[in-house]
């Protein structure tokens, strides 16, 4: 009973630890590697350009062939290729650690694009809010609320 409980505890360990460093070993470093941060902020472009396909898709479905292009200026922008961009991310990917630290660089750089353009909205409808309620004319019948959106106050009575 204790025999093929032992030899299969040792197969297990044999396979688990053939398996731990595979992928290290089979994708060699690419001479035209990607560095790091750069690498970062292409993924996060690449992220926003497929946003932007997806939104053009849903909204505009007579424009097919616009990721293409968007992809074109990507490239041209950071002077890499496609092949090269590919071959970079296998690499990385292949690494583990380097991939998850260049994967959290993108969502950082994301989540500060998307900090900033939720403050601009915020400042846009604040405006809005202003210009179409006569703010100019009644200071004192707006109160800014803990997430800096005017509205009415409520302790004016009007």
């Amino acid at each position: 009973m204790q025999k093929p409980f032992i030899l299969l505890l040792i197969l297990l360990a044999f396979v688990f630890s053939g398996c731990y460093k595979v992928n290290k070993d089979i994708v060699k470093k690419p001479a035209n590697l990607i560095p790091k941060d750069k690498m970062a902020e292409i993924l996060t472009d690449m992220e926003l350009i497929e946003a932007a396909v997806i939104y053009n898709r849903t909204h505009y479905p007579e424009y097919t062939d616009i990721e293409e292009s968007y992809y074109d200026v990507l490239f041209d922008h950071y002077h890499v290729t496609k092949n090269q961009i590919k071959s970079s991310l296998n690499y990385y990917n292949s690494q583990g650690d380097e991939a998850a630290k260049i994967y959290d660089k993108a969502l950082s750089i994301l989540s500060e694009k998307q900090s900033i353009l939720n403050e601009k909205m915020r400042e846009e409808e604040s405006k809005k809010f202003r210009d179409e309620n006569n703010y100019k004319d009644n200071p004192l019948l707006y109160k800014e609320n803990s997430f800096g959106n005017l509205c009415i106050n409520p302790f004016i009575s009007y």
